[in-house]
């Protein structure tokens, strides 16, 4: 192995330099130049041979390393040289390896660094005093340490590096070394550790070649023979002091039946005539130096006491601990003597022989001690500090055998040095002190954070991590000690870090250890230990992949327990505080969230793969000197340069550093192996009670077969660690279950065991039950199968049987109480004697016997049932280690992230109740910030899991938090203890921010975030654009939900405040109106403050406007909560129908948010507004919002052609509110018509959805009475009629029902309640066909009379206003009118006409002085227009007022309109409608020019007169009696220029009769019985005589097609009746010579046509009429003199007229007649 870096190129003057140094302070030295002159001394030739060769030499590496090296080394071990001049070889050996002079590519190398490891550990100098000494030591740990570390260090042999850490162990255990020596020594083998174990994948296994010649001790090195082993084998046990030579005793490795190769092999010297190892060195000085002490007698203390030198002083003897590599412990030698030590030979791998082989090593070394102390005292050399040396001649190396080539160290040193480590923490054995143990867990963490991933690769050293190093470590759980407890808990986190695959059982062991620990209460665990504990279970499950894995290997695993499900019960358990907050609820709490922690990173980040890391097999350890570590920098500047950064931070998420397991089992295959391991465990309970049972169990669950398989059943009585070992017992033992019995008992292997050891093993598996037979049972098949696998050494089945039960009855005999008190043990010749002859009537091995009795008498067979304290816990660390060999299924290692989903299913619960309530009782800002975060982890991997259930449990916690749902009465209050409380606010803006982020999972959730927010609204901490609203009637478009209050408060009871505080709230102010008034102070103000922007930074706003991204199901529950919200019921108050109110417009923004989507859910939203607006009773602030929000979504969904026929439908629910409220709700209506209408009129295409919008338009506009629309029939419900229904289909009703249901509808007039309604739909609409029948039947009503026979009420003026300016827009805009809707149109000019004309204006004064206090009543209220509505009412009511006014809304706009104001608008009115009445009537044939194409002009003519022209002329006629007279005379105007028009020459002469009968005679009827009209300079004469002039010219006009009329005659009388009452009418001239005029000009006309003629009976009949009341008027015309006979005739003419009827209404003409003059 070369160096990695260069030697200086000055190294000769480095070596000439301190040989210089050295040889000056020689010089210098007292003693040097008193006794001994230059050139006698043998180390001063060698360095000045040394000069010369140095000085003839160009580089370094011509000459052998040995050779600089000699001279340094031999001052190093001269035991004549003083400490400094010994501090100055040795700190130039340790410069010679810093700067790596030795070549380490020669092949002196290895002897060279061999030599130099013998020196340094065999240092002697001449001791001053103990400081002194102690710096020589500190410089020999300096030499050691460069020595190992360098890399020539690598050419050391097994031998050496277990001297040198010899040396290091010897000074660190030392007591009376200086704490800074000790504390040096421990740091340099923690160097020496790290290099050994980082190197350990470079050595290889080989435990036949690489044996250690050397042990490490506490106290020393010595050697022995293989025959002085054997020959001390036979020798007594005993101590004595020897003052012989030190022998260094050969300690062979702990192997079994290896051999001692060599027993002479001795140390070579290097320039010195005595043997270095038979002279104490300067480390065994020092660490064996005794303090004098008092004399003390020897008999008191026995063998601890021994003599030393000549004066045979007394001192005191402190015991010398050595702990062993083997496994036995570790052992006392109590000794003055520096040099004595004690070993072991070779050790059997067997636990059993581990004993026997420890005493005989120690006798071994007694014997020893004793044969030397025989020996002469020849050569004895005392140093100044009083202790005596003996030296001994060496044999001469050309004696020994040839040297072998020294091999390199490897892994039997690191071997021996775990083992030894190992045995240095043996809680258990008390020779072991608090600080060696400190040490041994110090250099164990070294190790195995160096070594752990490699000591799996090395199977000797795996069953000592397996065995004896977990079980010491677990053993220090017990331990009190704090240092020790943490140290332990440390190491035990590197091994199962690393290990645990193969550690699946001592890791089980190890956690429920911990878990016992942390819930104890036990005094004698302290708080600490608990903390320190539950840290090492954060650090466990922060380890990427350990929580799945703890859950796969062992919740998984049938026979193992639920150990994760435990853990994080205990961890939720001991979260929650009882008295206080501690630190250990925190870590609990952080062991949770670690697992949280990780999940969360996983799900974030998808979980992405390394790669796999190539390991780094290069030499890695600890810079030897600063020249070693200036040379590598370079090196690693270079390469960190050449590093992305990428690559040197790492991934975000660490991954396991574990292999993956293959065949990993699925989600399905756990849930099956968690569902058996249920079903398991509750068979194996029952099998304890009954077995029959439990085994029925399982067969019927499948996890045993039937029949039952004798294997299969064997199996389950051995791996099943749940059932109850005396159930097993008595099962077992029955002999109808001998079968299994004796598959049973096969499963035990007893070879090469006595009987009594089998028994042992037999037994630990059940318990014996207590009746003869059943036991005789078990041991028969115990006693053939114990014979079978010995080689049946006995003589028959029945000797052994007797054996085995002579053996339990020795047991009971010896251990049990009650059988020693009836008789005294029997002995072992007892025992024999009992079993005389037994053995096919022979006696068994006496030698047997004799062990067996031996082995029971002091170890008694114990049951398992019956283990208690130490005993128990060895039997439980056996059964486990049994389970362990015996179990084929390994650790399963998953990747990070695996089974996430699994282990959240089972944390979650703890976890957030655990959160909960660490943040509920803490008040530390870092507890409450890691709570949050637990709870937005928690969210994310709910959400990235879809789990609903999870999600919404979480929200509900968090609003709980928020303080926000505590209760009504403290809304008062709630803006300031919401801003004051830290934790209310954190809680809610997690809870908003986790709803807006992860909306989607939100399910019964939403309920409790509305809540808050409602609540928020209440206190008035919402933004401006949550409670602002839309609003139809507003100047600016919006309104807001919340007014602002007054702070005026009256001095007094009485006044107007007081007053209408009294009708506001029932009663004067009350304490919540007060305390709401007072006035707040600044911490208030800026609570408020804080409040206000807490929500504002949670973007509620936002929270609505993404509700578009969410899922269908989310949305649905959202909504749901939204309706709950919208509920209010009869009693409830104010403040709850406020937020009723508000629900209602955030349902209203989230359906227009979601319009995309809104057939999903329209059903469910459509229901909820019909329940409100069928079932109001009168008129309130929820219910105009409910009408207002209703038409904002029908507008913004209308702009969807496919939806439009279904929103219109959903509009009807308007017509069915009683009158009263739909009438007082006629401004809010009218204008969201107009708006619906104004923007989406072009995508309203069918018939029905415009009777529902022209119906509307009447309803409100006029205050007509809805259509009855929901009076339907069972014919209706049973025919194929379409019907509108919602889309989720209902079962039918029997159509008794439906009959029940429309006749209680007719009967109140359409108005049912919703429960009665959505039993069969939503609602119920007749068709369209259902619509004309009622239209028809109406116009049949109304044919003969130009006003509508609909009884209207008080209308908004408002309404009828903005009603009127839609029909403009409609009207004017040539494509909204079309045939679908022409007759609704008409129907609708028609009845607000009737509005204008009825109106009295003269109430107007009468509203806008009810309207002045109503306006002051808002001022006042607090909230919303609720209050308006009351304040209406109880103002009407006490001023006795009709109910009318407070039915109308918004009058406070007419305060300022006087009465001419207000009749001018009418007047407006009524010319706009007339000039739409006119534009209808001139672009009718245009308009119904598709259907007419192609028809004959007749059927066209009856299309367009009884569709279009008719109706139209009834309008016009109808204003032509209009009480103003600039509205008569523009709509006489209109009608004349109507009638005449020439599309209406068209008519066939029945049309024109119609004109007559339908328009012209009901004009002039109604002319008659109009008395309102008060123009007193023109009056109603001038309508009349214009009427009655366009009467004989449209007459005369169409004269010639009346003619063909058979009710010609009926016609013509009916003109001669009203020219009769018109000239009665009125007593001024102009009507009368109207009248008389155009009556001659009718006469003249026909008499041209010859109606008149002698002949005929019209002429005698007209002529009597005439004279009736204008006598004379015939003759002046025609100048006859005598009248025709008309008594025949005009019976005649009468019989003819009466069945003479119009072909259109089947309706005869002189009925007609009659009924116009009927009212005359």
């Amino acid at each position: 192995m070369s160096s990695p870096f260069e030697a200086p190129k000055n190294a000769i003057y480095i070596i000439l330099g301190e040989i210089q140094a050295i040889t000056s302070s020689k010089k210098n030295n007292a003693r040097w130049s008193n006794t001994h002159s230059y050139e006698e001394s043998p180390e001063m030739n060698s360095f000045q041979k040394l000069k010369t060769i140095l000085n003839f030499v160009s580089d370094l590496q011509d000459i052998d390393s040995n050779t600089f090296l000699t001279p340094f080394l031999d001052i190093i071990r001269s035991d004549e040289t003083s400490g400094p001049i010994t501090c100055l070889a040795l700190n130039a050996v340790n410069k010679f390896l810093s700067y790596g002079l030795i070549d380490t590519q020669g092949e002196s190398a290895a002897s060279a660094i061999d030599k130099v490891a013998s020196a340094v550990t065999h240092t002697r100098f001449v001791g001053t005093n103990p400081n002194d000494d102690e710096v020589v030591l500190m410089r020999i740990l300096q030499v050691l340490r460069s020595l190992l570390l360098s890399p020539v260090g690598s050419k050391m042999t097994n031998d050496s590096v277990c001297e040198i850490l010899q040396s290091c162990f010897r000074i660190c255990f030392e007591t009376r070394l200086s704490e800074l020596l000790r504390k040096t020594s421990e740091h340099v083998l923690i160097d020496m550790v790290q290099l050994l174990f980082a190197r350990l994948p470079q050595f290889k296994d080989d435990g036949t070649s690489s044996t250690l010649t050397k042990r490490l001790h506490a106290r020393g090195i010595t050697t022995t023979t293989g025959n002085e082993m054997i020959s001390n084998r036979r020798r007594t046990q005993q101590r004595i002091n020897s003052s012989s030579s030190i022998k260094k005793q050969q300690i062979n490795e702990p192997q079994a039946n290896e051999q001692i190769s060599s027993a002479s092999e001795t140390n070579s010297t290097y320039s010195s005539q005595i043997d270095d190892n038979e002279r104490p060195t300067a480390i065994e000085t020092a660490t064996h130096a005794i303090p004098p002490s008092a004399p003390i007698d020897p008999p008191a203390v026995s063998n601890d006491t021994e003599s030393i030198g000549e004066n045979s002083t007394q001192e005191t003897i402190l015991p010398i601990i050595v702990p062993s590599f083997d496994e036995s412990s570790s052992r006392v030698i109590e000794t003055n003597e520096p040099s004595i030590s004690t070993t072991t030979v070779a050790e059997d791998e067997q636990q059993q022989q581990s004993q026997k082989t420890t005493d005989q090593s120690l006798s071994t070394t007694q014997s020893e001690t004793q044969t030397s102390s025989s020996t002469t005292n020849s050569n004895e050399y005392i140093n100044p500090r009083g202790i005596r040396f003996t030296s001994t001649p060496t044999t001469p190396a050309t004696s020994g055998p040839a040297k072998e080539p020294l091999t390199p160290y490897g892994w039997p040193c690191v071997r021996g040095l775990f083992r030894f480590l190992t045995t240095l923490i043996n809680n258990y054995d008390k020779n072991n002190t608090e600080y060696m143990m400190t040490v041994g867990l110090n250099l164990l963490t070294v190790a195995l954070e160096v070594g752990a991933d490699h000591i799996a690769n090395y199977p000797l050293l795996l069953s000592i991590v397996k065995d004896s190093l977990c079980r010491n470590l677990l053993s220090m759980l017990s331990c009190n000690r704090i240092q020790l407890f943490s140290a332990s808990l440390r190491v035990s986190f590197l091994i199962f870090e690393s290990l645990r695959t193969h550690l699946k059982y001592q890791f089980e062991f190890f956690l429920t250890r911990l878990m016992e620990l942390i819930v104890s209460e036990q005094s004698k665990i302290t708080y600490e230990q608990k903390e320190i504990a539950l840290e090492t279970i954060v650090q466990l499950l922060r380890i990427p992949g350990l929580p799945a894995e703890l859950y796969l290997n062992y919740d998984c695993d049938p026979y193992l327990p639920n150990l994760f499900e435990e853990l994080t019960k205990m961890l939720s358990k001991n979260a929650f505080p009882v008295a206080g907050l501690t630190s250990t609820h925190i870590l609990s709490l952080d062991a949770l969230l670690s697992v949280i922690d990780h999940i969360e990173l996983e799900c974030q980040f998808q979980v992405q793969r390394q790669k796999s890391d190539v390991t780094n097999q290069s030499l890695t350890r600890p810079v030897p000197s600063g020249y070693a570590l200036a040379q590598s920098l370079q090196n690693i500047d270079t390469n960190r340069s050449a590093t992305p950064r990428e690559s040197r931070h790492g991934p975000k998420i660490r991954q396991n550093r574990m292999t993956i397991s293959s065949n990993l089992p699925s989600q399905d295959d756990l849930k099956k192996i968690k569902y058996d391991k249920k079903v398991l465990k509750q068979g194996s309970e029952l099998f304890n009670q009954s077995p029959s049972l439990g085994i029925t169990f399982l067969q019927e669950n499948q996890i045993l077969t039937n029949p039952l398989q004798v294997n299969e059943i064997v199996k389950f009585l051995k791996e099943n660690p749940m059932l109850d070992k005396k159930v097993i017992g008595e099962y077992i033992s029955n002999r109808k279950n001998a079968n299994i019995l004796e598959q049973y008992v096969k499963t035990f292997n007893f070879e090469d065991m006595r009987v009594d050891e089998a028994l042992r093993i037999y037994l630990s598996e059940f318990r014996l039950p207590g009746e003869s037979p059943l036991i005789s049972t078990l041991l028969e098949q115990f006693a053939a199968h114990w014979r079978e696998c010995n080689n049946f050494q006995l003589a028959n089945n029945d000797a052994a049987f007797g054996l085995a039960y002579a053996c339990i009855i020795l047991n009971v005999d010896q251990h049990n109480t009650n059988a020693r008190r009836q008789s005294s043990p029997m002995t072992c010749d007892d025992f024999k004697r009992n079993l005389s002859k037994m053995n096919n009537k022979e006696n068994f091995d006496e030698r047997m016997l004799t062990d067996i009795y031996n082995a029971i008498k002091s170890d008694e067979i114990v049951m398992p049932a019956e283990h208690t304290g130490l005993v128990r816990e060895s039997y439980l660390w056996k059964l486990m280690l049994k389970r362990s060999s015996m179990s084929t299924e390994k650790f399963l290692h998953v990747p990070s992230g695996s089974y996430n989903y699994d282990i959240f299913t089972l944390v979650w619960g703890q976890t957030m109740a655990a959160l909960s309530f660490v943040f509920e009782k803490s008040n530390y800002d870092l507890i409450i910030q890691k709570s949050i975060q637990g709870f937005n982890k928690c969210a994310r991997i709910a959400a990235y899991y879809f789990m609903s259930d999870v999600f919404d449990n979480l929200v509900i916690s968090l609003c709980k938090f928020t303080t926000l749902l505590n209760g009504r009465e403290w809304i008062e209050n709630l803006p300031i203890q919401f801003g004051l409380n830290r934790k209310a606010r954190l809680a809610a803006t997690v809870v908003f921010n986790i709803a807006h982020v992860h909306g989607d999972i939100l399910r019964d959730g939403w309920k409790n975030i509305l809540e808050c927010i409602i609540c928020l609204y209440k206190a008035k901490l919402l933004p401006s654009v949550l409670v602002e609203v839309e609003d139809f009637l507003d100047p600016t478009g919006r309104t807001t939900l919340i007014k602002e209050q007054t702070t005026q408060i009256p001095r007094s009871d009485t006044g107007l405040f007081s007053s209408l505080a009294f009708l506001l709230g029932g009663g004067g102010l009350s304490d919540s109106t007060i305390s709401s008034n007072k006035q707040t102070t600044p911490e208030e103000q800026e609570a408020i403050k804080v409040a206000t922007t807490c929500i504002e930074e949670c973007h509620l706003e936002q929270l609505l406007q993404e509700t578009k991204f969410l899922i269908i199901d989310s949305l649905n529950e959202l909504l749901k909560a939204l309706l709950y919200g919208c509920q209010i019921g009869p009693e409830s108050q104010k403040i709850d129908q406020d937020a009723a109110v508000f629900c209602l417009e955030l349902l209203v923004k989230v359906v227009l948010q979601n319009r995309d989507r809104v057939t999903l859910f329209w059903p469910t939203i459509r229901h909820q507004f019909y329940s409100i607006l069928v079932n109001a009773n009168e008129k309130s602030f929820f219910v105009e919002r409910t009408c207002v929000g209703l038409l904002r979504i029908a507008a913004r969904l209308l702009r969807r052609e496919e939806l439009a026929s279904e929103v219109l439908a959903s509009l009807r629910m308007l017509l069915l509110m009683k009158p009263h409220v739909i009438h007082s709700l006629s401004s809010e209506i009218a204008f969201g018509l107009h708006e619906l209408l104004r923007t989406n009129a072009a995508n309203i295409h069918k018939s029905d959805d415009w009777f529902t919008l022209f119906s509307l338009l009447e309803v409100v506009g006029a205050a007509a009475h809805p259509p009855p629309v929901l009076q339907t029939t069972p014919q209706n419900l049973s025919t194929d009629k379409p019907i509108l229904t919602s889309r989720s289909s209902v079962n039918a009703e029997s159509d008794i029902e439906c009959s029940d249901c429309a006749t209680n509808s007719t009967a109140d007039k359409g108005y049912t309640s919703d429960t009665e309604i959505y039993r069969r739909s939503d609602y119920i609409v007749v068709s369209h066909d259902d619509l004309e029948t009622i239209r028809t039947q109406q116009s049949i009503l109304n044919q003969y009379k130009i006003d509508l026979n609909e009884k209207l009420s008080q209308h908004d003026r408002r309404a009828l206003i903005k009603s009127c300016e839609t029909l403009s827009f409609l009207i004017r805009d040539s494509a909204h009118v079309t045939e679908e809707n022409f007759e609704y149109c008409i129907h609708c000019i028609r009845t607000f006409i009737e509005a204008t004309v009825t109106q009295q204006p003269y109430q107007q004064k009468a509203k806008t002085t009810n309207a002045k206090n109503l306006k002051q009543i808002r001022k006042v209220t607090s909230s919303n227009s609720l209050n308006n509505e009351n304040s209406n009412e109880q103002m009407m009511n006490q001023s006795g007022q009709t109910t009318y006014s407070s039915k109308t809304s918004k009058l406070d706009y007419d305060d300022e309109d006087d009465l001419e104001a207000i009749k001018q608008e009418y007047q407006s009115l009524a010319l706009q409608l007339l000039d739409l009445m006119h534009t209808l009537h001139t672009r009718a044939s245009q308009i119904y020019k598709h259907t007419t194409t192609g028809q004959t002009d007749q059927i066209t003519s009856s299309i367009l007169w009884y569709k279009c022209w008719c109706p139209i002329l009834q309008g016009i006629a109808r204003l032509c009696c209009d009480p103003r007279r600039p509205v008569r005379s523009s709509a006489l105007g209109y009608l004349q220029r109507s009638v005449l028009l020439p599309e209406l020459h068209i008519l066939s002469p029945m049309e024109w009769e119609s004109v007559f009968n339908k328009v012209l005679f009901p004009l002039l009827l109604k002319l008659l019985e109009t008395t309102s009209i008060t123009d007193q300079i023109h009056g109603i004469e001038e309508t009349r005589v214009r009427v009655s002039q366009l009467l004989c010219r449209i007459f005369l006009q169409h004269l010639s097609p009346l003619l063909t009329l058979p009710t010609f005659t009926a016609l013509w009388l009916t003109i001669l009746d009203f020219m009769d009452r018109y000239w009665k009418s009125d007593q001024t001239d102009m009507l009368r010579e109207s009248v008389r005029e155009s009556l001659k000009n009718m006469l003249l006309v026909m008499n041209t046509t010859g109606l008149f003629d002698r002949d005929q009976a019209l002429s005698v009949i007209t002529k009597d009429r005439i004279h009736s009341f204008l006598p004379g008027l015939w003759e002046e015309v025609f100048k006859m003199s005598a009248p025709p006979m008309i008594s025949t005739t005009s019976a005649n003419i009468e019989t003819n007229a009466k069945p003479a009827t119009t072909s259109e209404d089947n309706v005869p003409a002189n009925e007609s007649v009659t009924n116009l003059a009927a009212s005359d």
